[in-house]
């Protein structure tokens, strides 16, 4: 007992699910969207085979409701048949897109897969060739599309001497009771488990470090900008005695990514029309393009990993900012200056390889206005402005009533698996957009107003 385990942690798969792209990709891109979530998973499968794990957690989402068909669930066997000539086992949780009272498989699945079951916690032991316990593997899936239910205060072992692991599905939000309602303290205080292996929030993430640890895998492809960058899951090493080495294997064929450029970066070669604005975006393109996608920020790669071998291409919404002449050009002809204006990114940039596809422009121009250290000397009410944004987007108190102010028609509490469309989504980057924005108007005004 109490020997080291590896194993792959990974979640919300979304198994045939489609990205959520629009527009008149071609059809070498279009049927690339219609695989992406499959690709992944093989990678994930290839990744358990590669690295002689001990089992493989899929900790949620396997399916989603929307897309699951014959055809993913016949993929996913055959999938867990390669894992089962290794004798690689797979435990599974169902989560809020595939719960277990909802539909049953359509397909025997193979003896080394194991689903939880949904009306309470079980436990799995691990042994090795020599049969020797190594590791309990604790969870409990989903019975319904959302899921009130406590269940990891049901998460017991007898002893610490082997790797007890976790899975859950979960918000970490102890209000919310859609997603099985815990706060981060809540698992920490079950001190038992080794290693709490989550699902549901898109972003990898490891939450605590120490014992115990606990991680998000994210999401292996992302669909739409809000699971933005490079997805994929983590291999992870352990002992009871010590804490895990984990490392991230990305999986992902395409990649999400907002690029936001400043106009006037460049202050002597602000674009004067739209040939100039074309030009500068193509630039950041080749920028793009010269690069590796980067992994997640503080993950270390798997060794001998592959990427980007496999990357195919980039989504991009590129966010236009800063302030020039330009912007009334803009402002006069928005809806025309932007179709055209991604249809032709779309045009120069689609046969590159990887591919570089332009989903959408954004105008978040303004007018030229003078350097705002010179109106602070000639007025101090534009330093009480700048103090006042700064407040806004610090203070905590501050923030809470700006929300509060900006109305009922914004949703500030963002929940990205349930969308509430008659609200916009008000996340960290909106408000500082519209801060932000609100401060460009009100100078603005000021100056027009001659109120210098």
């Amino acid at each position: 007992m109490g020997g080291k385990v590896r194993f792959i942690h990974a979640a919300d798969i979304h198994l045939g699910s489609l990205l959520h792209s629009t527009g008149r990709a071609p059809q070498e891109i279009s049927n690339l969207i219609k695989r992406v979530t499959y690709e992944a998973f093989v990678r994930i499968c290839n990744a358990a085979i590669k690295y002689s794990v001990d089992f493989v957690l899929l900790a949620g989402d396997l399916y989603d409701h929307k897309s699951r068909s014959v055809a993913a669930n016949q993929f996913f066997v055959h999938q867990c048949q390669r894992l089962e000539k290794e004798n690689i086992p797979v435990y599974i949780i169902a989560g809020n897109h595939d719960p277990l009272q909802e539909q049953g498989e359509l397909f025997d699945l193979p003896k080394n897969v194991f689903i939880f079951d949904s009306e309470q916690v079980e436990v799995q032991e691990v042994v090795n060739k020599e049969g020797e316990l190594i590791a309990r593997i604790l969870g409990q899936s989903y019975r319904g599309r959302s899921e009130s239910r406590k269940m990891y205060s049901s998460f017991t072992v007898p002893d610490t001497g082997v790797c007890n692991i976790g899975i859950l599905h979960t918000q970490l939000d102890p209000t919310n009771n859609n997603y099985v309602p815990c706060s981060l303290n809540d698992l920490i205080c079950k001190n038992d488990i080794h290693y709490w292996a989550l699902g549901h929030i898109h972003q990898p993430r490891i939450l605590h470090r120490t014992h115990p640890v606990i991680a998000y895998s994210g999401i292996p492809q992302g669909r739409d900008f809000g699971e933005e960058g490079v997805g994929g899951c983590f291999l992870v090493e352990m002992t009871p005695q010590n804490e895990p080495e984990i490392w991230f294997i990305p999986t992902s064929s395409v990649v999400w990514k907002r690029v936001e450029i400043a106009i006037d970066e460049d202050e002597k070669n602000v674009p004067e029309n739209f040939t100039c604005l074309e030009n500068l975006i193509l630039n950041k393109a080749e920028d793009i393009l010269n690069k590796v996608p980067p992994i997640p920020e503080g993950f270390k790669l798997a060794q001998d990993n592959n990427w980007p071998d496999f990357f195919q291409g980039y989504i991009i919404q590129w966010i236009l900012t800063g302030r020039g002449e330009i912007h009334d050009l803009l402002v006069e002809q928005e809806e025309e200056a932007i179709r055209l204006l991604v249809e032709n990114l779309q045009d120069r940039l689609k046969d590159r390889k990887p591919f570089l596809w332009t989903e959408s422009v954004v105008v978040r121009t303004g007018k030229p206005l003078p350097h705002l250290k010179s109106l602070k000397e000639q007025n101090p009410i534009f330093a009480e402005i700048e103090e006042i944004v700064h407040l806004s987007l610090t203070d905590a108190q501050f923030k809470k009533d700006l929300v509060s102010e900006l109305g009922q028609i914004w949703e500030d509490r963002v929940d990205h698996e349930n969308i509430n469309e008659q609200k916009f989504q008000l996340d960290e980057e909106t408000l500082q957009a519209i801060v932000k924005q609100a401060e460009e108007i009100v100078i603005e005004k000021l100056i027009e107003g001659r109120e210098l």
